[in-house]
């Protein structure tokens, strides 16, 4: 057992943050699992963007996050491998090895523009609770194939909801893409100043708009000069474009505007 505490140690620097297992702060009901929906690169030096939604598609998160950590993140979610373990390989195979297993992520909470995530580990008949950057827990569940899990009261302060129960309503236009309405939350964290905008939500492969370069989580903001302020006024600017016509658009990705082009 001492040997086991002492790994984990190395692994995450962070000895005094491993407690006994204590009653769970959050009930199965009052979590939600989710997915990787997809991860924005940055390489610029600004934050990147994870973004996460819950299995029945009725919420997202998105998170800021480092360029190392979401290249993590990015490698996985395209199964790329590499010639050597990058870090949160390392750390899972030290975990396989010392027989340790992730059985969980839990994105239990924010603080200020902080939030905060916990892993939970098992040992035999122990349980152990260490503390996270939701960046790097996502990374390691994703390895470890561990469910990862959203507090309600976490989708509450910093989610954007995608819809009723049920199907989610969704906006498809011809291009192949699909755009949400965007909230004041979800704005914020795409360092907008307002919800004006779009949020990409899906991209069809093989699309136009997917052969322009939009990626799920861009913030359309313009459309041949036009700013976007809802949903309402990108469905009227692209029914006013004739079939054979090509499309400017400006998206906030990350920290940075970008302009891209949907070529007929």
């Amino acid at each position: 057992m001492k040997k086991w505490i002492i790994l984990l140690w190395i692994i995450f620097n962070s000895i005094p943050l491993m407690n006994p297992v204590l009653p769970l702060a959050l009930e199965k009901e009052e979590e939600l699992e989710v997915t990787v929906k997809g991860v924005d690169l940055n390489p610029m030096g600004e934050s990147s963007v994870v973004v996460l939604v819950d299995v029945k598609g009725e919420m997202a998160l998105p998170i800021l996050i480092g360029f190392s950590e979401a290249r993590a993140i990015s490698l996985k979610i395209n199964n790329i491998g590499t010639i050597r373990p990058m870090t949160h390989d390392l750390m899972n195979n030290i975990i396989d090895h010392v027989k340790v297993k992730l059985v969980r992520v839990v994105i239990n909470k924010v603080e200020g523009d902080i939030i905060y995530s916990i892993l939970f580990f098992t040992l035999d008949d122990s349980e152990v609770q260490i503390d996270s950057r939701p960046s790097d827990a996502i990374a390691l569940a994703l390895r470890a194939e561990a469910p990862i899990f959203v507090a309600r009261e976490v989708f509450n302060a910093v989610g954007v909801k995608l819809g009723e129960p049920g199907p989610v309503p969704r906006f498809i236009l011809r291009q192949g893409l699909t755009v949400q309405q965007m909230t004041l939350p979800l704005a914020r964290y795409f360092g907008l100043e307002s919800s004006e905008g779009v949020l990409v939500s899906d991209v069809k492969p093989g699309s136009p708009a997917e052969g322009a370069g939009l990626k799920t989580g861009d913030v359309i903001i313009e459309v041949n000069g036009q700013r976007i302020k809802s949903v309402r006024k990108i469905k009227s600017i692209f029914k006013e474009i004739g079939e054979g016509e090509r499309i400017t658009l400006l998206v906030k990705r990350g920290a940075d505007s970008i302009p891209l082009v949907i070529h007929p």
